[in-house]
């Protein structure tokens, strides 16, 4: 399984897109979707990719749909496999819509084009591919389905932090009713393997009760580890030191509000102070400080590893997301 996110897909990748897109002079200014959630998709080589969170542009490439991350260079698009179709919509430019599907555990990805051709990729979030024929929505119920969606916060995440190595993708989310208060991981000189401690909100007092991990997930060397913030703290924000791997992360420890089931933005991170934990190894180039925004809370990280922790990046959600 291949992951789609900032500086991990191939050059020849882009350069085939490059000459199947040139001479193009379309402009698609609205064609950017946003994915709430991971989703898996095939592409048109026929293999799995999951596409994180986030924000793309989608553009119609010959019969495969062309999705970019928002942040990303042209050489980061990938293919994705389609269904052709119509639609009787009065367009003069091109038009895209996400949604999630009719049918359980399934996401589709439309661009309608002027002239009455659209493009449908329909994708699972567990990545199981339906043994089924796979239908096309009808323009109606997608609008109706992407305005539905729409009302609802999507989560935030911080840019790829590390190189682009790493043959497998990790995704350790607390889920929904839950949220990051630490990491168990094993270290060198840089992140050998990464896992998370989680703790569960009561839905009805906001107390911060049972904890539980994910992982841990990468090499086997390092130091076997555990960094947890101070007891009635949760994940907030960090600052990521990394270059061909992730080095280490500074952790934003703000105090959880049981009332408001959200937590207290205050302190600074200051390394060696209660509000900020350090996890990971030594050395690596610091990134800017990363907040996740008003009554979101930390809740995930994701990447790729292989020998290290290769790349990550720190996803933000309200509590019960």
């Amino acid at each position: 399984m291949q992951t789609i996110k900032p500086n991990i897909l191939s050059f020849m990748t882009g350069a085939f897109l490059f000459f199947l897109t040139l001479g193009s002079p379309a402009t698609y200014a609205d064609t950017t979707i946003t994915l709430e959630q991971p989703v898996h998709f095939t592409t048109a080589e026929g293999s799995d990719v999951m596409l994180n969170a986030g924000t793309y542009t989608l553009e119609p490439a010959q019969e495969w749909i062309r999705i970019t991350p928002s942040d990303g260079q042209s050489v980061e698009a990938l293919l994705l496999e389609a269904l052709a179709g119509n639609h009787e919509e009065s367009l003069t430019t091109p038009l895209a819509l996400s949604a999630k599907g009719e049918e359980a555990d399934t996401h589709h990805l439309v661009v309608l084009l002027p002239g009455g051709n659209r493009l449908e990729a329909i994708g699972s979030y567990s990545g199981l591919r339906s043994r089924g024929t796979l239908s096309l929505l009808s323009i109606q119920r997608l609008k109706t389905l992407s305005t539905t969606q729409s009302t609802a916060s999507p989560e935030y995440s911080t840019p790829l932090f590390g190189g682009s190595g790493g043959n497998q993708s990790y995704n350790l989310d607390c889920g929904s009713g839950s949220v990051l208060v630490g990491a168990i991981y094993k270290a060198g000189m840089w992140l050998d393997a990464i896992g998370i401690i989680c703790q569960q909100v009561n839905s009805q007092t906001g107390a911060l009760e049972r904890e539980f991990t994910r992982g841990p997930l990468g090499g086997t060397g390092g130091q076997a580890k555990i960094a947890r913030c101070a007891s009635g703290r949760v994940f907030q924000g960090l600052r990521a030191f990394s270059g061909q791997y992730i080095n280490k992360f500074y952790m934003r420890c703000s105090q959880w509000d049981a009332s408001r089931k959200a937590p207290v933005f205050s302190e600074i991170c200051n390394p060696g102070t209660v509000a900020c934990l350090t996890f990971g190894g030594g050395g690596g180039s610091a990134s800017d400080p990363f907040f996740c925004p008003a009554g979101m809370v930390g809740k995930a990280f994701r990447g790729r590893y292989g020998w290290y922790v290769d790349s990550a990046r720190f996803v933000c959600d309200s509590w019960d997301k």
